[in-house]
């Protein structure tokens, strides 16, 4: 029987190979979605078994209780916890500390920024990563690093013995190469790890300083999870007497097993890279509701064809075939498309694997063997089951007495069918991912292409090699016919700000601002047009460095008056440095359009600065960039020239291609499994109606009137999804811009282009297929029936 069901299906997918191919293609592009996120969270539950001893390793969390009695998670714990755990209970076997470290580091020629932690010599006895070459970082000014940083550091040279310089902390050697990727998936990600012996003594011994840094701790083998927690409530007792602080009222601390981590079960503050529950979530279901979308064609198409299969379903239950065998059958036929839809999502799953968005997101360093295999071939058995279930049901349920009276009609409310309700649905899905996608891409475009306040058309940016001196090469510039101006700076406007500390007005320190500071020279304001509301800029040699220019929102945030009044008051920097306002410029978009308007400092420190930002007169770019660049040869031979047009720069730091590409294959495959849907449904109304468009055309009825009948059930069906997506797609926009304190609109400008690709695409579906019917001869349509 079972061999019958398979031979019957296999003659039904030749016989209708154009539903066949639309079936197969629908499942393969939903499969392929759920398939990633299946390796996804197969692998959110691996992360951390390659660690020597993960069911002994716990990581310390820190719950904060206000005096309000609001509570809040952080991951990290304060410095001084891991030490006093290790010295006074006997069950610890090991602790160390994973503090990150902040700022730019250099070889004396790139300077870059890794992302770089403390750790202690007990790291590398708590964690497994393996050290492929050399020794671990344990004395101090020691380090590793990873084998891809060193590479970006050092390019093919061996880094053992190698020298990075870290701002104030001084020189550190490179000891070894460290490798954080093929041994499995961790919630730690790290370029550099600095020996923690080189820290000041006073940095691991302040209590107050629970955010910084992560405590884990190795107990000795036996001792569990509810002995050692206990231990904790008597530490954390202490830590609220020792902090004392004014707004907390207690500090708890809890252990969170190494293999608890992953998948998150709360969000913590301070988090690492763990994925959590809604995250794989959200995953899962944008796989199955691409999958359900796939499953409303076959529904769709298994429906429409239903008098011909009634008619099938008639004759079996005449020669006595039973309900349950009936739809045995056309779950057969559900489950051979399923399959073949597996391996049609296989290879699709193959050709975006290399996708950064996928490696970095979804399947990096996730392993998967036969086990995983086989779950996918489960899971394409089990969605080809429900897939086919809703129409098995349905046509196995039909009367031999209502298939002579062809009453098979299917309605769901007011007389609008099932299968048009499920064609809106779809429509509806793909125009929402549409104009979502649509609404993040002129979001970025704004991001870089938008006005932020400052000129950087016809601006050349330059970096500073590391530890020399840019004068030889600024005096050289200033030659050049096309170059007008030539300003240094900390670090360029338009991205994160580098150096954010506190300010205050009063010694006392109780009317401190958050301000965010960069170093210019006296060049930058006429450079980038910046405009002077009150004051002077500074002078070209500024020997006291103790003058600085603040921005309106600084005005307002020291309550310095007007701009007028704020000249030579005073402001205390967190160094304890004080400096007098010689300026006020008008606000203007410093750093990114996520954030808004912040108090700024600009002040001169030629020892910060790390940009030049070169002025070339209008018209002279390709000129001047070629003298530029020829000048850089003369000066640094051997260093490649990194230059950057400022319009540049902005693009590659705010436009997203990898994602923005992913989410676009996303929008494309729910598209086409619409339109395959939609194509189905119009094949098959034009062949049920081929004799009335015979008759019409005998009738005298014109081609473009019978395309209009045979299509206006469908435009219908496009009017009436656009209608269902255009509020949702508003409220999702909305939803992504309230993550920018300046974004775009959302109108007519975004709506439209999306309305009208959907009705482009979808008119050329119903369109096409409608005209070879309406120009077909009517002889023979009328001759066929």
């Amino acid at each position: 029987m079972l061999y019958n069901y398979f031979k019957i299906a296999f003659r039904n997918l030749r016989k209708y190979k154009l539903f066949s191919f639309i079936n197969i293609f629908g499942l393969a592009s939903g499969m392929m979605i759920c398939l990633l996120a299946l390796i996804d969270i197969k692998g959110s539950f691996d992360y951390d078994n390659f660690h020597p001893h993960p069911e002994r390793t716990y990581r310390l969390l820190t719950d904060v209780v206000s005096k309000t009695n609001d509570r809040m998670a952080f991951a990290t714990a304060p410095l001084p916890l891991a030490d006093v755990l290790k010295k006074d209970y006997d069950f610890v076997e090991g602790a160390t500390h994973f503090i990150r470290a902040y700022g730019e580091f250099d070889d004396g020629r790139k300077r870059l920024q890794p992302m770089t932690f403390w750790v202690d010599a007990d790291f590398f006895r708590v964690f497994g990563y393996p050290i492929i070459s050399g020794t671990a970082a344990t004395a101090p000014h020691t380090a590793v690093i990873t084998k891809s940083m060193a590479e970006k550091f050092f390019g093919k040279a061996n880094p053992i013995g190698k020298v990075i310089q870290y701002g104030e902390a001084g020189a550190f050697t490179v000891t070894g190469i460290i490798d954080n990727t093929t041994p499995g998936r961790s919630h730690q990600r790290f370029d550099l790890l600095l020996s923690a012996q080189s820290l000041k003594s006073e940095a691991l011994t302040d209590w107050k300083n629970h955010q910084e840094g992560y405590t884990y701790i190795l107990l000795k083998p036996g001792v569990t999870q509810e002995t050692f927690e206990k231990s904790l409530a008597s530490v954390a007792s202490r830590t609220t007497k020792i902090i004392q602080n004014a707004k907390i009222n207690s500090y708890h601390f809890r252990a969170q097993a190494l293999s608890a981590i992953a998948p998150s079960h709360e969000e913590l503050m301070r988090g690492t890279y763990e994925p959590t529950y809604g995250k794989l979530a959200t995953e899962m279901g944008v796989g199955l509701l691409t999958l359900l979308l796939a499953v409303f064609n076959y529904i769709n198409l298994t429906l429409a064809r239903s008098l011909s299969r009634a008619r099938e379903v008639g004759i079996r239950k005449v020669v006595g075939g039973l309900r349950w065998q009936v739809m045995a059958q056309f779950m057969a036929e559900s489950v051979i498309l399923s399959l073949l839809g597996l391996a049609l999502a296989f290879v699709g799953l193959k050709m975006i694997e290399p996708m950064e968005f996928v490696q970095r997101w979804l399947i990096g360093g996730v392993k998967w063997g036969w086990e995983t295999g086989l779950l996918f071939v489960v899971f394409s058995i089990v969605a080809g089951l429900l897939a086919g279930w809703v129409p098995a049901r349905i046509l196995s349920n039909f009367e031999p007495a209502q298939v002579l009276r062809s009453h098979t009609g299917l309605k769901v409310i007011r007389g609008i069918s099932l299968r048009k309700s499920l064609i809106v649905v779809q429509f509806s899905v793909s125009l929402l991912a549409m104009i979502t996608l649509y609404v993040l891409d002129r979001q970025q475009t704004y991001m870089a292409e938008g006005d932020y306040g400052f000129v950087r058309e016809q601006v050349l940016t330059i970096p500073i090699l590391p530890g020399q001196s840019a004068d030889k090469l600024v005096n050289a510039l200033h030659q050049q016919a096309g170059v007008t101006q030539v300003a240094t700076t900390s670090d360029l406007f338009g991205s994160h700000p580098q150096d954010t500390q506190w300010a205050y007005r009063q010694r006392s320190k109780t009317d401190s601002i958050l301000i965010d500071c960069f170093s210019i020279n006296h060049q930058l304001i006429p450079a980038l047009g910046l405009k002077l509301l009150a004051g002077q800029n500074f002078r070209p040699i500024d020997a006291s460095k103790n003058r600085v220019i603040i921005n309106e929102e600084a005005l307002k945030g020291f309550g310095l008056g007007t701009a007028k009044e704020a000249l030579g008051k005073t402001i205390i920097l967190s160094d304890n440095r004080e400096v007098s306002v010689a300026g006020v410029v008008k606000n203007f978009n410093y750093a990114s359009f996520v954030w808004a308007l912040k108090p700024l400092l600009l002040q001169y420190q030629p020892e910060r600065f790390q940009y030049l930002n070169v002025k070339v007169a209008t018209g002279t770019a390709a000129t001047s960039l070629a003298a530029i660049e020829k000048v850089w040869k003369q000066l640094y031979p051997y260093e490649p020239f990194a230059g950057q047009w400022y319009n540049d720069y902005l693009l590659e730091r705010h436009s997203h291609d990898d994602d923005n590409n992913f989410l676009g294959v996303l929008t494309a495959i729910a598209f086409s499994i619409a339109c395959m849907g939609l194509l189905g449904m119009v094949t098959y109304n034009t062949e049920t109606r081929t004799k009335e468009v015979g008759i019409r055309k005998v009738m005298g009825a014109a081609v473009h009137q019978i395309i209009w009948s045979l299509s206006w059930d469908f435009v219908r069906l496009l009017l009436i999804a656009s209608a269902v997506a255009i509020p949702l797609g508003y409220l999702a926009g909305m939803a992504i811009l309230l993550n920018f304190s300046y974004h775009v609109s959302i109108g007519i400008e975004t709506f439209g282009p999306c309305l009208a690709l959907l009705f482009l695409i979808g008119g050329l579906t119903i369109g096409l297929q409608t005209y070879r019917s309406a120009i077909a001869n009517p002889v023979k349509a009328l001759r066929s029936e």
